[in-house]
């Protein structure tokens, strides 16, 4: 491929030099350019070619399983910064992270946890990493578009869907994609009929235990969880979050005892959702709405996000 006048190669140079890398290794060891036909290196080079441009990498086999090119591409000019990292966000892996090479430590202790369900600050107890180091370390996947952040999945969570919902309909290909990330077992692939009406469901508002419940997605082969993260991811579904402000609290009189940790820790200010809170004070989601959500002296903001 020739690169335009108007575009900078630089994101390519790595690239070029791990292949000449790799075929230079190939030669030494097994004679593969000496004993193979100009085809078969064809082959190759357009595996590289379509992989490079359609998914930002490639895995080819050259030889065998153990002598394999993998190769991915980066072009910084295309990246926005990574948004702030709470304790609570809950990182989604949405690409391949095996097919990417150059993992920093930190990724390598971090990846055996990483499984769309964990919370940051429980991947950082897990891991046994600091919790900066796990924040900077999601926040590089995220850049690098491997990753994204949702809000904690929980059967007490309200979800709304958006109007995102129509413009689905006429895409067969986000059909598709959706149709198997939802399912429970490879067969029968759900209808995507079914997995309209239940985003539908959502339209004015609804817990997911009570589409659970009511609707029984599992009997369709419908993991109501995976409903929930395809969309949020998809935009095509927002969460209601509830965010506590400490108010009407004459300091001069006693601090009801139920408040007096979350001034401590400086969570009453409208900046954390339940979520934030339960995760950072390490306590269960119900307390801390027992604790908050009829408290007099408590004013609770509702937000859609995701």
């Amino acid at each position: 491929a020739v690169v335009s006048t108007q575009s900078t190669g630089e994101p390519y140079e790595k690239i070029l030099k791990k292949l000449v890398s790799y075929f230079t290794i190939f030669e030494q060891e097994h004679r593969f350019l000496s004993t193979n036909g100009k085809e078969k290196i064809r082959d190759i080079i357009d595996s590289i070619y379509h992989g490079i441009n359609e998914k930002g990498y490639c895995s080819v086999n050259v030889i065998d399983e153990l002598n394999v090119i993998k190769l991915s591409y980066i072009n910084k000019e295309h990246f926005r910064d990574p948004p702030e990292i709470k304790d609570s966000d809950v990182p989604i892996i949405t690409a391949d992270l095996l097919q990417c090479d150059d993992w920093d430590l930190t990724l390598r202790e971090l990846y055996p946890h990483l499984d769309n369900q964990k919370p940051v600050r429980l991947l950082a107890d897990r891991s046994l990493l600091g919790i900066d180091l796990v924040k900077k370390c999601i926040q590089s996947l995220i850049y690098y578009n491997l990753a994204t952040v949702i809000s904690p999945i929980q059967y007490s969570n309200t979800y709304y869907s958006t109007n995102v919902i129509h413009t689905i309909i006429q895409d067969a290909e986000l059909q598709e994609e959706c149709k198997q990330y939802v399912k429970i077992h490879p067969e029968p692939i759900p209808e995507w009929d079914c997995i309209f009406n239940l985003y539908v469901t959502f339209q004015s508002g609804i817990k997911l235990k009570r589409l659970l419940m009511f609707e029984k997605p599992f009997l369709n082969n419908i993991n109501e969880r995976k409903l929930v993260e395809f969309g949020l991811l998809k935009g095509i579904l927002k969460r209601l979050h509830k965010y506590p402000v400490v108010r009407n609290l004459d300091h001069d009189c006693d601090t009801p005892p139920q408040l007096k940790e979350y001034i401590a820790s400086d969570v009453l200010d409208g900046q954390h959702s339940f979520d934030d809170i339960s995760v950072k004070l390490k306590c269960k989601l119900n307390k801390v709405k027992e604790d908050l959500e009829f408290c007099k002296y408590v004013t609770i903001i509702q937000k859609l996000g995701v």
